[in-house]
């Protein structure tokens, strides 16, 4: 799933945000906090992990490394974030 449809521009912030928590619940969380305003927005997907938006990109900071996955990407960003907020699912 894409943020925004090819050829139409760039997703804003909260609509990269929503469809990222759209996919997260795909992947059974349902504890998904967003906020946005016009120029970045914040996905709270579980205790501890915490996605940042831009509409660009999106990226989260973990033991001090940055993870960032292209916009258009949102789908590879909510399989690895519902990894990490699962980490003893198999």
């Amino acid at each position: 799933m894409h943020a925004t449809p090819p050829g139409t521009g760039t997703a804003s912030p909260a609509s990269t945000a929503a469809t990222l928590a759209a996919l997260l619940a795909g992947h059974g969380l349902t504890r998904i906090y967003v906020a946005a305003c016009s120029v970045i927005a914040v996905i709270s997907v579980a205790a501890g992990l915490t996605a940042w938006t831009n509409g660009h990109l999106l990226w989260i900071t973990r033991d001090g490394q940055r993870e960032t996955w292209p916009a258009a990407e949102t789908g590879a960003a909510a399989a690895r974030l519902a990894a990490l907020a699962r980490p003893d699912t198999p």
